[in-house]
């Protein structure tokens, strides 16, 4: 028998829904955002930046003018700091040419040498003071010829004026220097008064002993010396010979040169 008791009403099936409230609320939406910006599926639903495209790979926003003249400003700048570079490099080049050929210079490199030992040739010369220079007198010290092309030559006086501002050195040094050329007392005198100079020049008129040491047409001319060094020790024996196609040694290269021939 059926009594009241064991009827039950049969419950319905899947959740209770709540007082008040529609069929679906509390229930996210398909494709709505969270809080990390991915929609329920867990697809991102920001847009990639820089690319100019969102995420599903539509256009996105124009950049503004603004921008665009940024970046114009950007590779403008980038360009004249690749251009400065460049010039820079090229001016460290020039600077580090320059002091490698004053090295040059002043070291004898690039200079004709000859080392033959032999007796110096004799010679008695007329001096631009008027006085008479014999090189027997000179015996007993070390000695150096200096053969230059003479007046109208800037190079040659610069030359020995570089040897006047260092005759203290030249004089520790033991060395007498000679300077010689074939023009006429008239035109050379004015010149050392021009460059300042009061070592007196030897004139050497008919060329005969710039040609016995061999420095004739080492030059820019055929018929005058060039810029010849001979060293002439104290026994009177021609010990070097340096020609120098520079138009100039400086003192300590002198010296230097000295010193290799007599004592090397």
């Amino acid at each position: 028998m059926t009594t009241a008791r064991n009827q039950h009403p049969r419950r319905a099936s899947g959740p209770a829904q709540r007082p008040g409230t529609s069929p679906g609320a509390g229930r996210r939406p398909s494709g709505s955002r969270n809080g990390d910006g991915r929609d329920s599926a867990g697809r991102s639903t920001a847009s990639s930046p820089g690319n100019g495209r969102d995420s599903a790979g539509r256009p996105g926003r124009r950049p503004s003018a603004s921008q665009l003249k940024l970046k114009a400003d950007r590779r403008r700048q980038a360009r004249l700091r690749a251009r400065r570079a460049t010039v820079w490099s090229a001016a460290v080049l020039v600077v580090a040419g320059v002091i490698t050929a004053a090295l040059l210079a002043s070291s004898g490199s690039g200079a004709l040498q000859r080392n033959t030992v032999r007796p110096a040739p004799g010679f008695t010369l007329t001096a631009t003071d008027g006085t008479t220079v014999s090189l027997a007198s000179y015996r007993g010290h070390d000695v150096v010829l200096y053969f230059n092309e003479g007046a109208g030559c800037d190079a040659c006086f610069y030359q020995m004026r570089e040897f006047a501002q260092h005759a203290a050195q030249l004089t520790r040094a033991g060395i007498t220097i000679l300077p010689i050329v074939m023009n006429p007392a008239s035109q050379i005198r004015p010149e050392l008064a021009s460059f300042g100079l009061r070592t007196p020049y030897l004139i050497d008129a008919t060329g005969s002993v710039s040609r016995a040491y061999g420095a004739l047409g080492k030059g820019m001319h055929a018929g005058l010396p060039g810029h010849g060094f001979v060293l002439i020790d104290t026994r009177g024996a021609e010990r070097w010979y340096g020609e120098y196609p520079s138009m100039y040694l400086t003192t300590a290269g002198l010296i230097a040169q000295v010193r290799a021939h007599l004592h090397g």
